[in-house]
């Protein structure tokens, strides 16, 4: 499945790159986001969890659902798509596609919503998996020949090896989706990979994936492959790792003093559910730190260059 790693690495020549840099800590409790921008702005796709995902959601609210938060302004867009979970976005034109997982996450539908002002939405299904198959995180992104997904999936089905196993499939309009042969295009049986990022640059398409590291560390690592059967391991992975900088607040007012006094003491060993897109010639990066113990806090991070610079910057 790898290339052969560990020969890039007796050879590779690595020059000095450009730092990514940590912005700060925008809410407490908000995690699987993906930045977006639609209509000349920039936009925080949300997953708004219910109260069975703990004490930093809402303890009234039965069902979860999505919205936008417009990163500017701050205003939040109404909430759609009740009893949906681990949803990601794409925005095509001025249409804005939305891909999400029934219920409460593990469930077997993957429906899509689509609008054209962030406020009317119409339903279809994507895709329908069997009972052995648990649906997580998803991901989408534009190519050459299409639109590709990736899938998060874990259960009992053989193709799930080490939980959690990434699957594809592809569209030619973001509403009707075909798996890829999951026996061979997956990503990756050996090891944990969750929550994935899929975009597209100059031939290849990128996959980031947290993996775990030595004693509860969770951090990101990227890899590409030009027909998702195939890939190359990213040389100067992993793409972050966590540090004091994710407890920076990106806007100390927003936080009361109970609230910085909790982030400034918070466990930290992950940066995990990295998202990305670009805007206004930077890579603008979403992203969450806490102890994965639901302990979760939302950060933002930026790159001074381009999403395609940014990503070829793992490899030589």
């Amino acid at each position: 499945m790898f290339e052969d790693f560990h020969d890039t690495l007796k050879t590779a020549h690595i020059p000095t790159r450009k730092r990514l840099q940590k912005m700060g800590t925008l809410e407490i409790g908000v995690v699987e986001t993906t930045p977006v921008v639609w209509k000349g702005s920039l936009y925080r796709f949300e997953w708004v969890r219910n109260r069975a995902w703990g004490e930093y959601h809402s303890k009234d609210r039965p069902l979860g659902c999505y919205h936008f938060v417009n990163m500017e302004t701050g205003e939040a867009t109404p909430d759609f798509a009740m009893d949906h979970a681990f949803g990601c976005c794409w925005a095509e034109g001025d249409t804005m596609y939305v891909h999400g997982v029934e219920g409460e996450g593990g469930g077997q539908v993957l429906h899509t919503f689509v609008s054209t002002d962030l406020v009317h939405w119409e339903m279809s299904t994507a895709l329908t998996f069997p009972q052995d198959i648990a649906l997580f995180n998803t991901s989408v992104c534009k190519g050459p020949d299409g639109y590709h997904m990736a899938i998060e999936i874990g259960g009992d089905n053989p193709v799930v090896g080490v939980p959690y196993t990434c699957i594809f499939a592809r569209s030619e309009d973001l509403i009707h989706w075909q798996l890829l042969p999951t026996e061979t295009c997956c990503y990756s049986r050996e090891r944990y990979t969750a929550c994935p990022v899929i975009r597209y640059a100059q031939g290849y398409y990128y996959i980031i994936c947290l993996e775990i590291a030595p004693h509860h560390r969770c951090v990101p690592y990227i890899a590409r492959t030009r027909d998702f059967a195939d890939y190359e391991l990213g040389v100067t992975n992993p793409v972050m790792w966590f540090d004091d900088e994710d407890k920076k607040l990106y806007d100390p007012g927003h936080f009361t003093p109970a609230q910085q006094q909790e982030i400034a003491t918070a466990v930290n060993c992950n940066n995990s559910d990295l998202d990305l897109c670009e805007y206004r010639g930077k890579t603008v990066i979403l992203y969450s730190w806490g102890n994965q113990y639901g302990r979760e806090y939302l950060a933002l991070a930026e790159y001074d260059g381009g999403m395609t610079e940014f990503l070829q910057s793992f490899f030589v």
